[in-house]
């Protein structure tokens, strides 16, 4: 509400004196219902006023005018609520004021249809005030309001005074805008009789009139009408200065009293107001003469819209000249990054298994010990670098899952906090609607860090970071396309970044720190992983005050994942045959010293089609362990799908420094690929080729038993309730159908996170878990079903041995992959 409808009302008759003076200081009928609609609002402290001209028929009002002061304006249609009309109109034309103080609980108003309407309209409360003349409705005036209340009476009297005297004024100007047409009427005959003007000023294409020293025209040619749409009565009856453009009002003044001094005006540009609301520049020569301006405007409205849209045109030009030279060098920077990882990559790996390798032979001698442990540390480092050069073009393997981003942000809050300090007062802002995104959580949690870090330092440790996670919905624009998007902003109140470098800080080894602080990948690696995962990153900033980095994840409709599986426990080996497949001689010499530390059997090839023909030899392999890229005709991904034609129990692990687009679309993994990427430690190679042979060998040996006969009656009976839980999803499926074979009752979940609440499922007699589990492992599962449910009995599945399990119960019960329909049976028999 405006202050003006703030006031306290006048006595009622103080406000009809009011009204009265005011209405008779107004000739234009539109004036007339402005003002009077205007005063009359306020003066009942409403939100509206509207009048209308009635037809034959209420349904068919015309609105004349509404006055509103914060609600919205409706058509007549909406006003009268269709068939509403007719529960109003015989009181209406009984020349009886209708009130209704809630809309919502007066059954004239209370239908569904209409309370919509009202709704719409923001009314909650109204007042009709209806004119009838010679036993006819005539006009009508409604007062409406935004809240409910209860209209006095009072109030109803002053209205309906309000409504006659204020529809007398408009009979009467209507009356004298009748006779002022006629009377201009009968000056055109005239001035066409004596043609005063001459034909030139009929047909100029420019605007051609003469104004008096108040400003109002008095003579005007048929272009005013032809190019702005107002009759020359309807600009004569107007101050000029009421068709000017706000912005040009100041200047057109300045001029206007040079006029009134005697200088004429030459090529003054303004804009002038045409009926419809739109504006047209005009170019005026106006001189004064004889106590009359004499002017002429030629319109060029389109020649300045011309030379904007030209100047519009090469800005955008510019713009994207500027975006695809960007683009282009990120491009190129990107190649060449991705490059120089790959070779990187592969230096590194040879290192690093040497000194893996060294570490073994030394023994116990200190100082070997000392100098291997800085050297591999160094090489950690240069690991790092690669892994940030490889996200800033865009070529990291990424695992994308559908994340909750608000369980992600609240799970590093503490972390962020500590990393920034607590002279920074850090604030999360965290959308409860807030939608989840398919990204890489382990990077985006980095690219948090990374950025909160910046923050601090450009605040030099004090000042105040925000987060924030909220839905938004974007128009398509050059860096993302049209969609629903979740948008995580970081803000700082530091030190911001100056205008000529915000082009450069995306770009990789570009920094504002100083030497040593800072390598210049952070911000270069977060754009290129969010490019990478469909999103994109922003930046505003203003030097002085701060600034804000802007994130933006496409919406994912799906479920959130459960996150990947990460391998613990003891390093461990076997005697399968392995086939590795290495161009690089070196690296090939490393890993395969690595494998045969481990006690496998090692096949090794230097390209895809000699790792075929030992294949098709008939060489039993279990595991093919392959670079990514690799030469010659057959590719690494068709060498893994010959290969599993021609063994279909074949495990695969693909290893790189650089995935290219061989394993990766849209820079993400393919499905069910398995990446090891350069550089790796010896003990991350043993726990993946182990965790893969394990679950192949099971889900080998859980298909054979379901391939074998039915089990006999005698081993279906005595079924018990077991509470399955298995990360594999083929395992999961196959040891449930295995369990439901045998009589059992088996509910199977994929992580110790959905177990948990199941625990407490009536009945339960077992829980049967996997030891490696995503997040909370088999074991920490078991401590808490323990204190819990004491008299729940778990049995542990696993591919180690039970001396390798990390279980310390000593009486716990192990089922070791893979394992037999008998072993199954014996595992789930009742404790004694």
């Amino acid at each position: 509400m405006s202050m003006d409808s703030m006031h306290t009302p006048a006595p009622a008759p103080d406000f009809l004196l009011q009204l009265d003076r005011s209405l008779r200081q107004l000739e234009d009928t539109g004036d007339i219902l402005s003002v009077s609609a205007r005063l009359l609002g306020q003066q009942l402290q409403a939100q509206q006023v509207a009048c209308f001209d009635i037809g034959q028929q209420l349904h068919y009002a015309t609105l004349q005018h509404a006055w509103s002061d914060g609600l919205l304006p409706g058509a007549a249609g909406e006003y009268f609520l269709g068939e509403n009309a007719a529960g109003l109109a015989a009181e209406l034309e009984a020349d009886h004021p209708v009130a209704v103080d809630d809309v919502c609980r007066d059954p004239r108003t209370a239908s569904p249809g209409a309370l919509a309407t009202f709704e719409r309209l923001g009314i909650r409360a109204f007042l009709n005030i209806p004119i009838v003349k010679d036993g006819q409705l005539a006009a009508l005036f409604v007062v409406h309001s935004r809240a409910p209340r209860a209209w006095q009476e009072a109030e109803i009297a002053l209205a309906v005074q309000a409504a006659e005297r204020i529809w007398a004024s408009l009979l009467c100007a209507q009356a004298q805008a009748q006779l002022r047409t006629l009377n201009a009427d009968m000056e055109r005959q005239v001035a066409e009789r004596t043609r005063e003007f001459g034909l030139t000023w009929r047909i100029s294409p420019d605007l051609l009139g003469v104004l008096n020293l108040e400003g109002r025209f008095e003579h005007l040619n048929p272009a005013w009408e032809a190019t702005l749409g107002w009759s020359e009565q309807e600009v004569r009856n107007m101050a000029f200065m009421s068709l000017i453009h706000p912005d040009d009002r100041d200047a057109t003044a300045a001029v206007w009293q040079a006029l009134l001094q005697g200088q004429p005006a030459l090529r003054f540009e303004n804009r002038y107001r045409d009926k419809a609301g739109g504006w047209h520049w005009l170019q005026w020569v106006a001189v004064p003469e004889n106590g009359k301006i004499y002017c002429s405007a030629r319109d060029v409205s389109e020649e300045k819209a011309a030379a904007q849209a030209l100047r519009t045109a090469q800005e955008s030009l510019d713009h994207s000249v500027s975006a695809l030279l960007q683009s282009q060098k990120l491009e190129a920077l990107g190649k060449l990054t991705g490059g120089v990882a790959h070779d990187f990559n592969n230096v590194l790996q040879i290192i690093s298994g040497n000194l893996q390798l060294l570490q073994i032979t030394v023994g116990s001698d200190p100082q070997a010990a000392k100098r291997i442990a800085s050297s591999s540390a160094a090489v950690e480092r240069g690991a790092k670098l690669s892994a940030q050069l490889l996200a800033f073009a865009r070529r990291q393997p990424l695992k994308p899952l559908v994340t909750d981003l608000k369980a992600l942000l609240r799970s590093t809050e503490d972390l962020l906090r500590r990393a920034v300090g607590e002279t920074v007062d850090t604030q999360m802002h965290i959308a409860d609607d807030a939608w989840q995104a398919l990204v890489d959580p382990n990077q985006l949690e980095n690219v948090i860090l990374n950025l909160a870090i910046n923050a601090r330092d450009a605040m030099d440790g004090r000042g105040k970071l925000t987060v924030s996670l909220f839905n938004c919905a974007l128009d398509g624009t050059e860096d993302l396309a049209a969609g629903q998007y979740v948008q995580l902003a970081i803000s700082d109140t530091g030190s911001g970044i100056a205008p000529e470098l915000i082009d450069k800080i995306f770009e990789p080894f570009f920094t504002t720190k100083k030497e040593g602080e800072g390598s210049g990948l952070g911000l270069s690696m977060a754009y290129g992983f969010l490019k990478q995962s469909g999103g994109h990153l922003r930046v505003e900033s203003t030097l002085g005050m701060g600034t804000t980095f802007r994130i933006f994840l496409p919406r994912s409709l799906d479920g959130v994942t459960e996150l990947p599986l990460q391998l613990t426990g003891p390093v461990l080996g076997g005697t399968e045959t392995i086939l590795v497949v290495e161009d690089d001689p070196h690296v090939q010499t490393t890993v395969v010293d690595m494998l045969r530390g481990l006690g496998y059997s090692v096949l090794k090839a230097s390209d895809g089609q000699g790792a075929l023909n030992i294949v098709a030899g008939g060489v039993p392999v279990d595991l093919l362990f392959t670079d990514v890229v690799m030469p010659g005709p057959v590719a690494s991904t068709e060498l893994a799908r010959q290969a599993r034609q021609l063994l279909p129990e074949l495990a695969v692990l693909f290893t790189s420094g650089y995935t290219q687009d061989a394993i990766m679309h849209g820079g993400r993994l393919d499905a069910g690929v398995e990446l090891l990427s350069k550089p790796y430690r010896r003990e991350d190679l043993a726990r993946r080729i182990r965790h893969l042979l394990a679950n192949r060998q099971h889900v080998s040996g859980l298909q054979q038993e379901l391939e074998q006969p039915s089990p006999p009656a005698a081993a279906r009976t005595g079924g018990r309730s077991i509470l399955l839980v298995e990360d594999n999803e083929d395992a999961r499926a196959m040891t449930s159908e295995l369990l439901d074979m045998l009589g059992h009752e088996v509910t199977a979940v994929g992580s110790a996170e959905e177990a948990l609440p199941l625990l407490a499922m009536q009945g339960l007699e077992i829980l049967l878990t996997d030891i490696s589990l995503p997040r909370m492992s088999g074991t920490e599962l078991a401590e808490l079903a323990a204190r819990e449910h004491p008299n729940l009995q778990v049995v542990f599945s696993t591919g180690h041995a039970p001396a390798n399990s990390g279980v310390q119960d000593p009486a716990a019960r192990f089922l070791l992959k893979p394992f037999s329909v008998e072993q199954l049976q014996q595992a789930l028999q009742p404790d004694q």
